[in-house]
């Protein structure tokens, strides 16, 4: 690109910049949102351990739940005792942090591989994709488990001409740490990312040393030893965390029992979890390949360690679109590495067109964002929906500033480096202004929340064994209820079971969608009528959801 021969000044003011901006988007309002999906087991987990005071048996409303392994429950725990409170806000901060450690690690191994520019443009790209900011901002373990694979992969490069027994170590401690809180792909997806560097010049070999197995040994007792002690410890626990490991990592990807996603899913999911800067992926992507004998060995490396992962995610039975998560940071330092390293005429005409269509793609982004409310009057008739107060200047001031950058941009050359400062700067403007400012003030409209905490404040006084759900709860739901014990749940084979259980003593309530309304209704006992009815609001543009709304009947006797 115009002026690589010339490195932009105090590089270490921009990698403090990068790691401010991680801290901003990732973390800013990152509590503010209610819990959404899985991440109500992650909360649900940590609030029940710190109800029974046992760490190493996760329970969801008293049931064993070894879905996953403890270390991301641990590292939730460990917020929650340092800030005194578990809620939304320390139930994220671990994958937040996760988030902008794996920026740092990214930065790191593309100074030590090209340069430090490839590694700055690689961070910047890697914080400002979608995947990686929503998942960053989750309660889950993909953005710990990403951290992981990256550390790996960055420690081997780090240590890869001094094959001792730290160096082993402690890159198989890093992947086993990972494997404690999601999985084994910690352990796998870095070892096949070193595989094409070991398989080069019979690097392998150093793999048979006496103080690798034994450093490899080592590690694996630490990754065991929660699993070991959680089974000596409670044998009427009644889930075994190792079986479950085998189950979750090993069956599934050989015997899939449900997220069997498309072999082909990771073509067309990559390049939307790596929005917005997926042109510039393909770009490179395109520019390697015609370029491949003109590449440098640690290059041909990268590109190769992409291809293997794609390729061991793709053949696993279990697919789903966030398990390709750990790539990304490769797929970063490719794209920055194409941009800012790469030479030859059919790279440089690609680059151009790659940064061509990157211009048009946040331009019409950026362009509608600006648009959007300067003619809401017009479609505000025929949209029944009304924007949270302040909703739409916030989004018209993100959409002026970079629809400015945006014009910079194309006043400087589709090469250059200035025109790529000015893209980065749009993305993380419109990314960042997305998660951490626009989508929080959303979720007013989000009802769960809500309704769970009037739900709580109705059932204050009513003993948790005289609570039901019907036919099933969701980990939300039971975390803010905040109940000291399980509360019931029948399932749709329990219909004789649930009516004996609304025909006990006074009071009873009974929570369920409003499309299970012919089912429980009947059930009520002659006599037992609702002395209240709590309904979860439904929003006028939400009416086709209705019937999936719950309501709780609070059932009294005449």
């Amino acid at each position: 690109m115009e002026g690589n021969n010339h490195p932009p000044p105090n590089k270490g003011m921009v990698l403090l910049l990068l790691l401010l901006t991680a801290s901003f988007i990732l973390l800013w309002a990152v509590g503010d949102r209610g819990l959404w999906a899985a991440e109500g087991r992650w909360a649900e987990i940590n609030r029940e351990m710190f109800l029974s005071g046992d760490f190493f048996h996760p329970t969801i409303n008293g049931e064993p739940y070894f879905d996953k392994p403890l270390l991301t429950y641990w590292l939730i725990s460990l917020v929650s005792l340092i800030t005194g409170s578990l809620n939304e806000w320390t139930a994220r901060i671990p994958s937040a942090l996760a988030g902008i450690a794996a920026v740092w690690a990214t930065v790191r191994l593309g100074k030590r591989l090209w340069s430090e520019r490839v590694g700055l443009i690689a961070g910047w790209l890697l914080l400002t994709g979608y995947g990686f900011i929503f998942w960053s901002r989750t309660a889950t373990a993909e953005s710990e488990n990403l951290l992981a694979v990256i550390l790996c992969v960055a420690w081997y490069w780090a240590q890869r001409d001094r094959p001792n027994f730290t160096s082993f170590f402690v890159f198989w401690l890093i992947a086993f740490l990972g494997a404690l809180t999601k999985g084994l792909t910690a352990v796998v997806v870095p070892v096949l990312a070193v595989l094409p560097d070991l398989l080069r010049r019979g690097r392998w070999r150093l793999i048979f040393k006496p103080v690798h197995l034994l450093a490899l040994v080592l590690a694996l007792m630490v990754y065991l030893a929660p699993f070991v002690y959680a089974s000596l410890s409670r044998p009427d626990y009644g889930e075994s965390g190792l079986v479950l490991v085998f189950q979750e990592n090993i069956l599934r990807y050989f015997q899939p029992f449900d997220h069997k996603g498309p072999i082909y899913i990771y073509l067309y999911q990559i390049p939307l979890l790596f929005l917005p800067w997926s042109p510039l992926f393909l770009a490179a992507l395109i520019g390697s390949l015609f370029n491949w004998k003109k590449l440098d060995e640690r290059t041909r490396w990268l590109i190769q360690a992409v291809g293997v992962i794609f390729l061991f995610f793709s053949l696993s039975g279990s697919r789903r679109s966030y398990y390709i998560l750990p790539v990304f940071p490769l797929i970063a330092l490719w794209t920055a590495n194409f941009l800012m390293e790469m030479k030859g005429e059919r790279l440089e005409k690609c680059r151009i067109w790659g940064m061509k269509v990157q211009l048009a793609l946040l331009g019409l982004l950026a362009g509608a964002i600006f648009i959007a409310p300067l003619i809401w009057p017009l479609i505000r008739s025929r949209v029944d929906f009304t924007p949270p107060p302040g909703f739409l200047t916030a989004v018209l001031i993100l959409g002026a500033a970079a629809v400015i950058l945006l014009l910079a941009a194309l006043k400087s050359n589709a090469g250059s480096s200035r025109r790529l400062s000015a893209l980065i700067a749009a993305a993380v403007i419109l990314l960042g202004g997305y998660f951490s400012i626009l989508l929080p003030a959303l979720d007013i409209y989000r009802t769960e929340r809500a309704y769970a905490g009037e739900l709580r404040e109705k059932t204050a006084g009513i003993p948790a064994e005289r609570i039901a759900f019907y036919p099933d709860v969701r980990s939300n739901m039971v975390f803010y209820l905040d109940k000291k014990t399980p509360v019931r749940v029948f399932d749709e084979n329990q219909t004789a079971e649930l009516k004996e259980f609304l025909a006990g003593p006074p009071p009873r309530v009974i929570i369920a969608k409003r499309r299970e309304n012919d089912i429980i209704l009947p059930l009520f006992p002659p006599g037992g009528v609702p002395a209240e009815i709590l309904k979860e609001p439904v929003h006028p543009w939400e009416k086709r959801k209705a019937r999936k709304r719950r309501i709780a009947w609070f059932l009294a006797y005449e």
